[in-house]
């Protein structure tokens, strides 16, 4: 075994600054379990019904973070059993198959979950403007957005682990550090985040002119043809994007301050050394 490593790998595991970045995971995570908790536990007793489409894109999203939540966790309690267990330096080397399990919620989460906002956002388009044939689908657009979704999601995270995979020199052997970036993807991971930042901006535009869109229509139910059932989709749609606006607009700006400061903190990793990079990007996913 390569002692270089061993002693970055030592390095990384004692650092009392990654080992805050740490524990600041583990808080963050573990209040968004309660929060998670929380949520499940106010829809199920309290009146706002939403659409069982909204409902299970919003599940989609849910389950992407919390498994990144708990991809995080595994890391925290590996690292601070290394830390109080380890004999020497080699022993704090990772096992590929460690790395890949903890690494790929991540990647599965930076591709699903803008996928999923871009979901809801045509989900409630079809509730706009197609009222009746939406109405007549039941949970079919849901259904349906899911799998082609997901197929999207585990096709990128396969990607990630196949080009990582070609790495022989980094990948083939215990790991210093988690991480799946490699010389065969590390440009297309940098261009997929540009490309989800597009989208996340074009995402919260779509909601704000679906706010503005639903409120004229309500406005023109007293000079136009009645309708009960559009009346009610189009205050549900009101109501809904008054929920789901500050939500994509607040992704939208954390999304594109994670992206300047991931650019950054990119640009500077020859300079700051393996260790300060890995140790600053996880503390940028906070």
């Amino acid at each position: 075994m390569n002692q270089t490593q061993c002693i970055a790998a030592e390095a990384s595991v004692i650092d009392k600054e990654y080992n805050i970045v740490r524990v600041l995971h583990f808080i963050f995570g573990l209040i968004f379990i309660i929060m998670l908790v929380r949520i499940v536990w106010s829809y199920r007793t309290r009146s706002l019904k939403l659409h069982k489409n909204l409902i299970l894109l919003l599940a989609n999203i849910l389950l992407l973070n919390t498994l990144l939540v708990l991809s995080y966790f595994l890391a925290v309690f590996m690292n601070f059993i290394v830390l109080y267990t380890y004999n020497n330096s080699c022993d704090c080397l990772i096992q590929i198959w460690v790395v890949y399990l903890i690494r790929i919620p991540f990647y599965l989460q930076i591709a699903g979950s803008p996928l999923f906002h871009f979901a809801i956002m045509i989900e409630r388009i079809l509730a706009t403007v197609y009222v009746k044939i939406y109405e007549n689908q039941g949970k079919k657009i849901g259904v349906i957005s899911t799998i082609i979704v997901w197929i999207f999601t585990l096709m990128f995270g396969f990607y990630v682990y196949i080009t990582s995979s070609m790495d022989v020199n980094t990948f083939s052997h215990p790991m210093v550090y988690l991480t799946l970036t490699s010389i065969y993807n590390s440009q297309l991971l940098i261009d997929i985040h540009s490309f989800f930042l597009i989208l996340v901006i074009c995402i919260a535009i779509a909601d704000y002119y679906l706010i503005n869109r639903n409120k004229k229509i309500k406005s023109n139910f007293s000079i136009t043809t009645y309708s009960l059932s559009q009346s009610y989709q189009t205050k549900q749609n009101i109501l809904v994007m008054k929920i789901i606006f500050p939500l994509d607009f607040s992704y939208t700006f954390v999304y594109a301050l994670f992206n300047i400061l991931s650019t950054f903190i990119r640009s500077k990793r020859s300079e700051y050394g393996q260790l300060v990079y890995v140790r600053t990007y996880d503390g940028i996913i906070l």
